[in-house]
């Protein structure tokens, strides 16, 4: 299972890349993942409104990682370490970094930021 932050979905999109073609052709749909806050933030960016239905129907097809209060917890949790440990990260990326851990799958990102949370397995493109 890998969970696909959006840093991997803008930068296919900014290459002039269709990302879900991209990620079906590397990974079986059925073991691609996501969460509310990438599909917020990947959607939130497209422009054309036809497009951006096309990209919600194609999350719509993924694994889907809830947050719950128990994954709040753990999101609480995690910034708590990270931040006495000098490696503060956006709210955002500790939440993507916890349904990866929730879901144990690993994390397909460009973000340098997931490579200081312990125990985070990063997927190779």
């Amino acid at each position: 299972m890998v969970l696909v932050d959006s840093s991997v979905y803008i930068h296919l999109l900014r290459s002039g890349l269709d990302p879900a073609a991209e990620l079906v052709a590397r990974f079986d749909r059925l073991s691609v993942a996501t969460c509310d806050v990438v599909r917020c933030e990947v959607l939130r960016g497209i422009i054309p409104k036809g497009r951006r239905d096309k990209f919600a129907a194609f999350f719509d097809l993924l694994v889907h990682v809830p947050m719950d209060w128990v994954a709040w917890k753990q999101t609480e949790e995690l910034a708590w370490h990270l931040d006495r440990a000098g490696k503060a990260m956006p709210l955002a990326d500790l939440i993507i970094a916890v349904c990866a851990y929730r879901l144990d799958a690993e994390l397909l990102t460009r973000d340098e930021h997931f490579q200081s949370v312990p125990e985070l397995r990063l997927a190779e493109w």
